[in-house]
């Protein structure tokens, strides 16, 4: 019988993503031993989302070099084809890739060890089992576990804490015609509990729709039709994609429980994720660098309870955004509609650049 090899930490994060990152950078910077475990060969790939990220983002990461691909100094919001709302939105677009890969380095740097290609398989009395390259298998004995691995997490799965509800997006990289500055949004009833949008990143752009998960088979159609009609209005080239992107994203607001035991959810996978926009990055930021801080402080004095104080902590900071959010989340699905005006209505009490 080959024997499983045991490695011992003071906290694992799994997932090292943004929220994941963030996590270990900061407990490691406070002192713990960290891992951080993530499925992908390389953190940020394969690049999951429209990449856009509020101009604040600075004050709480760095960038790494090449990360930023342009400024971004507005939102522009079309209902039914009609422009509907400009909104100062200041902000970079992303290389996602980058921008990870940036953030797993500096938890690195900080101290955290990358385990990459590995999966959580099983929670343990000591800590975690992680399966390896598909195969090897290895304990971890640690004190705290920070589930940070996207919006259906092993770690929540453990906690019986899931998110339930979705939208799923698919997105193309486009070639647009000329140079713009916003992000442009577009609401039609098709688009069934969702937007479309037109992201762009240079002389490209992030050109996707995102749906309720019940309608999910209407997305190729409705993505290639949405590219059509830009080509028609000029705002794109050509709908020959570069690149095909897509993922969930949870639109059922925080969940109530993101911490038992020695258990800390965070980002995507405490249901961080903004409800209407979807938008996680910023989130998954602020969630991780609070629960690697706590996570320290509750590994150095060898004292669980004092993760109990996790909820409040990113309630203080996002709660009242979120709840906002989340009410405006279950308006946007009891009441989607094809009738013209009260869909307008709908958008306009739901959506970021009404409010």
């Amino acid at each position: 019988m080959i024997a499983v090899p045991k490695h011992d930490y003071d906290v694992v994060v799994v997932g090292a993503g943004p929220a994941g990152a963030s996590a270990a950078r900061a407990a490691s910077r406070a002192g713990s031993s960290v891992l951080m475990v993530d499925a992908h060969r390389k953190p940020g790939v394969p690049v999951q989302c429209a990449e856009y990220v509020p101009l604040m983002v600075k004050k709480y990461v760095p960038l790494a070099p090449g990360a930023v691909i342009q400024k971004i100094d507005s939102m522009l919001t079309f209902i039914n084809d009609k422009l509907a709302s400009t909104l100062a939105g200041p902000g970079y677009m992303l290389n996602r890739a980058v921008f990870d890969r940036g953030l797993a380095e500096g938890a690195q740097q900080a101290g955290a060890e990358l385990w990459s290609e590995t999966r959580a398989v099983a929670k343990t009395d000591q800590g975690l089992m992680v399966r390896r390259n598909g195969n090897e298998e290895a304990e971890i004995r640690c004190k705290i576990i920070i589930g940070a691995d996207g919006p259906r997490s092993t770690v929540g799965n453990w906690m019986n804490s899931k998110n339930t509800k979705y939208m799923v997006g698919l997105q193309y990289n486009l070639p647009l015609s000329r140079y713009q500055t916003s992000t442009d949004i577009y609401f039609k009833p098709e688009y069934d509990g969702g937007y479309a949008w037109v992201f762009p990143k240079g002389p490209r752009a992030n050109v996707g729709v995102g749906i309720s998960l019940l309608h999910k088979d209407e997305l190729p159609f409705l993505i290639k039709e949405f590219a059509r009609s830009l080509v028609k209005q000029g705002k794109l080239a050509n709908t020959v994609p570069a690149v095909k992107t897509g993922g969930l994203i949870p639109t059922g607001g925080p969940l109530d429980r993101t911490q038992e035991g020695n258990m800390i959810l965070a980002g995507d996978a405490g249901g961080h994720t903004h409800p209407v926009t979807g938008g996680g990055i910023m989130n998954a930021i602020v969630t991780g660098q609070l629960a690697g801080e706590l996570a320290a402080r509750a590994a150095e004095k060898n004292d669980l309870s004092l993760l109990a104080d996790y909820p409040r902590q990113w309630q203080s900071f996002l709660g009242r955004f979120l709840n906002r959010a989340t009410r405006q989340r279950k308006d946007l699905d009891a009441n989607w509609t094809s009738d013209a005006e009260q869909f307008e209505n709908l958008i306009k009490r739901t959506w970021i650049s009404f409010n």
